[in-house]
């Protein structure tokens, strides 16, 4: 699914900071990311969706944002919650079937994941938001970019997200 719908309810900035268009594309443990997120960094490149999300970006030179400096660091953190409560905090994490890939945060420090559907086809994977300290995971079996659409419009819902998200305004601020 491509970026159609997103396009028109999301300005992406005239000139995008960090965007992959033209850049030879990192994968993930061989894994390629999603066609969708691809259009998305190349269109947008680093930046917040309605003053409160970022999706992170692997081109960007911001490790607060940096898609390989946060896979590790949010899995990690994730791990270690896991760790230290298995019975409360049940995440299927990456490299576990159906586990979890850190692709976005909020200011509230909800996390936006893909669910890893399939390890041949990227396209597949759908999405996942589990709220700050939370041990619930939220599905929505959509890709990234219909998710964020979705959610902007008020399409989707989520219960992680504030009542109020985007009603200040859906824009996209380069960082």
């Amino acid at each position: 699914m491509s970026i159609n719908n997103l396009l028109v309810v999301l300005t992406p900035p005239a000139t995008p900071n960090e965007a992959g268009a033209g850049k030879q594309w990192p994968m993930i443990d061989g894994m390629f990311f999603p066609s969708d997120y691809v259009e998305f960094i190349n269109v947008y490149g680093s930046g917040r969706i309605a003053d409160f999300l970022i999706v992170f970006n692997p081109f960007s030179q911001n490790e607060d944002i940096n898609f390989f400096d946060q896979f590790r660091l949010v899995l990690g953190s994730f791990n270690d919650l896991v760790a230290s409560d298995s019975e409360y905090f049940k995440y299927p994490l990456y490299p576990v079937e159906n586990g979890l890939i850190p692709v976005g945060v909020t200011d509230n420090g909800d996390c936006i994941f893909w669910v890893v559907t399939s390890k041949q086809n990227s396209d597949e994977w759908h999405v996942a938001i589990i709220a700050s300290r939370s041990p619930e995971i939220e599905y929505f079996k959509d890709n990234l970019t219909a998710v964020l659409e979705g959610l902007l419009i008020g399409r989707l819902s989520s219960s992680s997200l504030p009542s109020g998200f985007a009603s200040a305004g859906i824009r996209f601020d380069i960082i």
